[in-house]
């Protein structure tokens, strides 16, 4: 008689997992959980309404069943968004984490002023100064048919940027224009006025430490509203009066 004892405990909880599993479904795929609500965090220069508006689908759609890759997809079209995360407030609250991509320079064009982040890629299209000022890029041409979201792919561009990435940023702050000539060979104009020539290099740590030694000394100072230009292109730095 064993056997059939077993028999049935196993079929009573075969029933009972089968029937949870499907009590545990239909719960879920229910109206309670339907998306009503997207709240939108971690914004700073992307206009929430924007982002709302390619979220829109997702209203009324199950809270734990729609479709995250599709709408992280849709989301970071946006030329503005680097990435998304999503957060779940029972019963009916999506929450949207957004990382936004960070302008590090502006990029001059005949038509205003481009915001590019370190990768190069072309976040917004400017027809005044932005409040947040940048380094300046100049010496770049520009496809016309680049738009909003897409990399520059530009090698003079890429060379550039990665100048001000090896910049400390004390003398970042003092870059008001990075030009790059057609052999990729970069002149600074500090925000003081000074130009400063630094030539061709790949690793501009050594050049740029020497730079921010040098404008921040003492003795420096003293003399730097006669200074015209520091020459980096030589062995030894020459100030030029």
């Amino acid at each position: 008689m064993q056997p059939t004892k077993m028999n049935t405990s196993f079929l009573y909880v075969a029933v009972l997992t089968i029937l949870l599993s499907l009590g545990f479904a239909l719960f879920f795929r229910s109206s309670t959980f339907a998306v009503q609500n997207v709240i939108v965090q971690g914004l700073k220069l992307s206009p929430e309404s924007e982002i709302l508006k390619l979220a829109s689908g997702v209203r009324g759609q199950n809270l734990f069943l729609f479709d995250q890759e599709a709408l992280n997809h849709k989301i970071t079209l946006h030329p503005l968004v680097q990435s998304v995360q999503f957060q779940r407030k029972l019963p009916q609250t999506l929450v949207i984490i957004v990382t936004e991509r960070t302008p590090v320079a502006l990029v001059v064009v005949p038509k205003g002023v481009l915001e590019v982040d370190t990768q190069g890629t072309f976040l917004r299209r400017l027809e005044s100064w932005p409040k947040t000022d940048h380094p300046v890029i100049t010496g770049i041409n520009v496809k016309d048919t680049v738009g909003p979201g897409q990399n520059l792919e530009n090698p003079s561009l890429t060379a550039a940027l990665s100048l001000l990435g090896q910049a400390p940023p004390e003398l970042l702050s003092q870059i008001g224009e990075l030009h790059v000539d057609n052999s990729q060979q970069m002149t600074m104009y500090l925000r003081s006025g000074v130009e400063v020539r630094l030539g061709q290099a790949s690793d501009w740590k050594p050049k740029l430490s020497a730079l921010f030694q040098l404008v921040s000394d003492a003795g420096y100072k003293s003399f730097q509203q006669g200074v015209r230009y520091i020459d980096f292109t030589a062995a030894k730095p020459v100030i030029g009066r």
